[in-house]
């Protein structure tokens, strides 16, 4: 579970103006029959136009490739989760970095985004997973290497006709996060302006920052990862701040309803940096476990392929819950339960971004059934 700081706050006031009985997607119309006749049309109208997008593409789901480049002209950004950091040594010490996975880019992928959206930028995703914890620490402590590291990022975007790069570092410093808390957001708020003096898009991938946690109890306590403050810091240093609303789930899994998303965006002041995160892939769990609850295991993530699988079984059954605002699918005979994104769910959650003027991050592209790309 992902570690966070206790802070004292008042409970999060916000409300949203949205009602499911806006949305165009109305629960009773997605069906068992109507997502297996519908899912693979893709239509050229849409219901929300405007807004920043984001797109993950991977290579493990290689659909999404496919519908970046169908729905090309629909994105803002494409991020490719090709690249790993991994730290290099001079003198028994870290004295720079070197960039896993190169083999894996894509020209000719990148090269039709362009030629078909002259203004779509590619942003690839950076993870630091092999960072062990003594090289994290030291890293976050020595800003010379912190400066250097972020400028190999840099001259590496530039070689590669990248426009930016996601910082995806979280599973490496999420524990120097709790530990040296100050020089690991002075890490990341340095390596975000040395990427941006570069002329270069800079954007934070980071967990959502009111953990789902809050919702768990006392709502007078809030769990968070960062606060407002270090929120505002952390979005003076990026373009962006891309929020993992969806990675809750895996675990408590009380739901990533409006107060969720809500709470998130307000934390950070509803700045049009945020892109919030949408989830399109799926949980599973064990029917019989799940009614028994509590749940203290974690999720199964499954992508369309398993949940078409068990929708097409003769006993699931499909039905709409009215608080968390999700379709849900169980099997009695299979003993499973799944939560899955239907076009309600994921309209009234982009609706709920269009309304505060937030950008969205969808996770990832090539996981949800491709009728969801209509939306947006």
């Amino acid at each position: 579970m992902i570690p966070r700081i206790l802070l004292l706050f008042s409970i999060f006031s916000m409300a949203s103006a949205v009602t499911i009985e806006q949305l165009t997607w109305q629960p009773e119309l997605v069906t068992k029959e109507s997502i297996l006749k519908n899912y693979l049309k893709l239509t050229n109208e849409t219901i929300f136009e405007e807004m920043t997008t984001l797109a993950f593409v991977t290579i493990w789901n290689p659909r999404g490739f496919y519908l970046a480049r169908k729905r090309v002209n629909r994105l803002s950004y494409v991020s490719n989760v090709w690249f790993e950091v991994e730290p290099t040594f001079g003198m028994d010490v870290m004295s720079d970095v070197a960039i896993v996975g190169i083999k894996n880019i894509d020209r000719d992928f990148i090269k039709f985004l362009r030629k078909n959206n002259p203004n779509i930028k590619i942003v690839p995703r950076f993870m630091f997973t092999k960072f062990t914890e003594e090289v994290a620490d030291y890293f976050i402590r020595t800003e010379h290497i912190v400066q250097r590291v972020a400028q190999t990022l840099a001259n590496f975007c530039h070689r590669n006709g990248f426009d930016g790069l996601v910082i995806d570092s979280y599973s490496t410093f999420g524990e120097s996060l709790m530990k040296h808390r100050r020089d690991t957001m002075e890490t990341f708020e340095q390596m975000g302006n040395m990427i941006r003096r570069n002329r270069l898009i800079a954007i934070l991938s980071l967990p959502s920052p009111v953990g789902n946690e809050y919702f768990l109890g006392d709502e007078n306590q809030e769990s968070t990862l960062i606060n407002s403050n270090e929120c505002e810091s952390l979005l003076n240093s990026y373009d962006y701040f891309q929020m993992w609303t969806y990675i809750d789930g895996l675990h408590t899994r009380n739901f990533i309803h409006d107060k969720y998303l809500l709470a998130n965006m307000e934390l950070c002041k509803f700045s049009p940096k945020i892109m919030l995160g949408m989830s399109l892939y799926g949980l599973e769990y064990e029917l019989e476990d799940y009614l028994e609850g509590p749940r203290l295991r974690d999720w199964t993530t499954i992508d369309s392929k398993r949940f078409l699988q068990v929708l097409k079984l003769e006993d699931s059954v499909l039905t709409w819950n009215k608080k968390n605002k999700e379709h849900e699918l169980t099997s009695k005979a299979n003993n499973t339960f799944i939560l899955f994104p239907s076009l309600t769910t994921l309209e009234y959650r982009l609706a709920l971004a269009k309304e505060h003027g937030v950008a969205v991050a969808f996770w990832d592209y090539g996981q949800g059934l491709d009728y969801l790309t209509n939306l947006i």
